[in-house]
């Protein structure tokens, strides 16, 4: 799987309203509850929740890795790695998810994506 890393810092402003978004843990318990509400249905398209949960961790996990490689020396997070939910516009009109790390030294963020996201690229 291809991940996109966008790291803002150097002129573009680090997210500092993390209010905004679910941590992964609060979305994962969110995404469960939606899941469950029509399961049957649910595991007829997407396959089973641990395909969600499996997807959500493959990508945080990446993250978690690369940040730790661009900080090497002081890589400890604000707040806990943070999700939102992309859709990838297509015919199966499903979604990817993007994770959010913020470096708790001075706020650096970066946004690990699956899907290209070039509002976030540097001009």
């Amino acid at each position: 799987m291809k991940i996109y890393s966008y790291y803002l810092a150097d002129g573009v402003f680090p997210l500092d309203w993390e209010v905004c978004f679910n941590t992964v843990e609060e979305y994962k318990t969110k995404l469960f509850e939606k899941y469950t509400a029509s399961q049957e249905s649910n595991d007829f398209v997407i396959g089973g929740f641990h395909v969600l949960t499996d997807k959500i961790d493959a990508i945080l996990n990446y993250a978690l890795e690369d940040f730790q490689k661009e900080f090497p020396h002081n890589y400890e997070l604000r707040c806990p790695a943070m999700i939102f939910p992309l859709p990838r516009g297509d015919e199966s009109n499903g979604a990817e998810f993007a994770i959010i790390l913020k470096r708790d030294e001075d706020g650096d963020t970066i946004v690990y994506s699956p899907l290209p996201l070039s509002y976030l690229e540097k001009s």
